[in-house]
């Protein structure tokens, strides 16, 4: 019989298991074989169960994929970000954190051979798969599983070769083409929907995160938004391919804004609304004095998002760690928890710079394309109308920032962050001398309020759950596309009112006052596409978003060549000295928008076209 391809985590077999690489790997191993697994109910449940294992979240890792980005750096930045950075990478030799192409074809060979044996696999009333009707859920399950997979090949390739059967070394695919874009929209987005048609609108109980229609409509906006961006919708893209459309179409955008405004929309079985954000109001400072947030209570609701697994904003969530610390010690630095390796991710001061002031100013003046302008001094220009001061940068900022950043003189369970240099060469105690050194640390989804440090390191626990799709993306993505399908000057209304949503929980001013406040122009693509992109850098960052923004966008030549540290001078009299200071120059080409395939496909695929420049 044929050995069993893809093997289960789940059943904890002491055999052996491959990651699956591409169309051509067939490697087979293990004890078990397709005729046991897909006879046994059980079996079946855990074959399932290991491809959701599949699903990619950031944290895992330790470094974020936005340390790749100009709103992160990587600690020992010597590691894979640092072949990033440099554009030290190419068709034979990529870091492991991209090595895509293998893992989700991987995942998908495992959803074609789920769905080829899924229909005779029998129900068995002692073991989840216990009635014809959740064998059903399972197969659509599969079905929205494979539509993730492709649509997150798309993000990283442009167009694919389509695949929805288990090949053999003989089959005639493995020598299909890639689909150009108009071919993987349609199939993924069809996808979508069988799926959406047949899962349910929500999973409650031990089911909760598993995937639902609401999911199968939130991959395919994701996957609409992108297609619809400059970087494949252009004029200037080329002909037709699986890296351009060919030429501008705005319906593109009015299609993504659609397929948003769909889980805007996701109700349940009994028409009440599935989704909506976390909004949570404190009255008092719930992080005790021995923890610094400085920010407002009524955007608490911010917060206790990224730390409550069952929560009404995640559509997908990645809980595999369940209660622990682990991810809090990630980025704590190691000198304040005692003991341990640390702080794998750092954020820039190119992150920092993002986060308006809490009146809804921008701190400095900036290009189209959100990069401060530099004066003569090689500092940040200070946008006057603000009343920002660059000697108290970390005063009166949008609530967001301080959930997001810890920072020289802030304070994590009763100790100081001390990130200063001295004249005289001393550190203070975060300072990281001898790798790479930002100022800041991050601070986003760790759980001051239940974890804390002692003599002994880290101690609590908390319920974090990386957030795979969350609402407030949704809102972001119909505001984005529903601004560049209406031209200059109409009406706004239904843009401004998603955006809302995301201010009023962060309890940032409106987008009308915002927008008045600053002279801005309401009705202006420009204005508000600026505005957008650095709503959603500052709400979405280091959730795998940026990396794919600012390629999408076609921003990388302007956004990702130079990355800024916090300097912070500590003088002999206490007092501190901030200075902005480059920290690295990178290199970003046009290239870099899309992954290279992998020469081995190349190779063994006469008909596998390489992405432009590889």
């Amino acid at each position: 019989m044929k050995k069993l391809t893809y093997l289960l985590l789940a059943l904890t077999l002491a055999a052996c298991t491959k990651d699956g690489a591409g169309l051509l790997d067939k490697a087979e191993s293990g004890d078990l074989n397709e005729e046991r697994v897909f006879s046994s109910a059980k079996y079946t449940k855990e074959f399932l169960t290991d491809i959701y294992r599949r699903i990619p979240y950031s944290w895992d890792n330790n470094v974020y994929l936005d340390a790749a980005t100009d709103d992160g750096e990587s600690r020992p930045w010597w590691g894979w970000t640092n072949n990033v950075h440099v554009g030290a990478y190419n068709p034979t030799s990529l870091p492991d954190k991209f090595k895509r192409w293998a893992n989700y074809y991987a995942a998908i060979r495992a959803c074609n051979l789920f769905l080829s044996k899924i229909d005779n696999a029998p129900v068995d009333p002692e073991q989840y798969m216990n009635t014809p009707e959740v064998r059903e859920r399972m197969k659509y399950e599969a079905v929205c599983l494979r539509a993730f997979f492709y649509a997150e090949l798309v993000r990283w390739y442009g167009g694919v070769p389509i695949i929805t059967k288990v090949l053999d070394r003989e089959s005639p695919e493995l020598f299909t083409a890639r689909a150009n874009l108009a071919e993987i929209q349609k199939f993924i987005a069809d996808e979508c929907d069988t799926a959406a048609a047949h899962l349910p609108a929500k999973q409650v109980g031990s089911d909760y995160m598993r995937v639902t229609s609401g999911l199968a409509k939130a991959v395919k906006a994701r996957l609409m938004l992108h297609l619809a961006s400059p970087l494949f919708n252009s004029s200037t893209a080329g002909e037709a391919s699986p890296w351009s459309w060919g030429s501008y179409d705005v319906n593109h955008w009015k299609q993504a804004a659609d397929a948003a405004k769909a889980v805007m929309d996701h109700k349940d079985e009994g028409g009440a609304q599935v989704y909506s954000l976390v909004v949570r109001t404190e009255p008092t400072n719930y992080f005790g004095t021995r923890v610094t947030y400085p920010g407002s209570f009524k955007a608490m609701g911010w917060f206790n998002v990224f730390i409550t697994r069952v929560n009404t904003e995640y559509i997908l969530g990645y809980a595999r760690k369940g209660l622990t610390n682990e991810l809090d010690k990630w980025q704590l630095p190691g000198a304040m928890q005692r003991s341990g390796d640390a702080s794998f991710t750092l954020p820039t001061y190119n992150y920092a710079a993002a986060f308006e002031t809490k009146d809804g100013y921008p701190v400095y003046q900036t290009d189209e394309n959100g990069v401060p302008l530099i004066d003569g001094n090689g500092q940040f220009v200070v946008n006057p109308a603000s009343g920002f001061n660059p000697q108290k940068p970390y005063d009166n900022r949008d609530s967001r920032f301080y959930h997001s950043l810890w920072y020289n003189g802030s304070m994590f369970s009763g100790v100081t962050f001390n990130t200063w240099r001295a004249e005289d060469g001393s550190f203070g105690q975060e300072y990281l001398n001898g790798y790479a050194h930002t100022g800041l640390f991050l601070r986003k989804f760790m759980d001051p309020k239940n974890v804390s440090i002692n003599n002994s390191g880290v101690q609590g626990t908390t319920n974090h759950s990386f957030p795979v799709y969350r609402f407030v993306e949704m809102l972001l993505n119909y505001a984005e596309a529903m601004n560049e399908y209406l031209p200059t000057g109409t009406d706004r209304t239904e843009v401004i009112q998603a955006l809302n949503q995301v201010r009023t929980r962060a309890d940032m001013p409106d987008v009308a006052t915002t927008f008045t406040r600053n002279g801005w122009n309401i009705t202006s693509q420009a204005d508000l596409r600026k505005f957008i992109r650095n709503e959603r850098r500052v709400e979405l960052a280091f959730e795998e978003h940026r990396f794919f923004d600012i390629r999408r966008w076609n921003i990388g030549e302007q956004t990702q060549k130079t990355v800024y540290e916090h300097d912070v001078l500590k003088r002999p009299d206490g007092s501190f000295v901030y200075t902005i200071k480059v920290w690295e120059r990178r290199v970003f080409q046009p290239k870099h928008n899309l992954l290279p395939i992998p020469q081995s496909e190349v190779n063994n695929n006469p008909n596998m076209q390489q992405n432009p420049g590889w």
